[in-house]
């Protein structure tokens, strides 16, 4: 069963910019991630390719008004990083921090 979160309509241009300091901020902290970069599981535009995978996170709030489906979010985020990096992160990181921004979602 999948938990959605229904934003109140889209969102505002300071909401989104909160949001992208937030994935950003999770993001600088995600040891599986900063692991693909600094080794550059993705190649030589890993950092890129991290940056469009932050880039995804936000339109997947920013382009729907909602409902949004925490596992649609994980699924995106875990095909994005298969793609990107080739890898598969398996311990957990990806539902973690998809749960972490879809839960800050519920206030706006």
């Amino acid at each position: 069963m999948s938990a959605s979160t229904s934003g109140g309509g889209g969102l505002s241009p300071q909401a989104a910019a909160a949001l992208q300091e937030g994935i950003g901020l999770v993001f600088a902290r995600w040891t599986a991630l900063q692991m693909a970069v600094e080794n550059e599981w993705g190649g030589r535009d890993s950092r890129a390719k991290a940056d469009r995978l932050a880039a995804d996170v936000l339109s997947f709030f920013t382009t729907s008004k909602g409902p949004y489906y925490f596992d649609d979010l994980e699924e995106m985020m875990f095909d994005n990083i298969s793609e990107f990096f080739n890898a598969d992160f398996e311990d957990g990181s990806v539902g973690e921090f998809a749960l972490l921004v879809h839960g800050t979602m519920s206030v706006y």
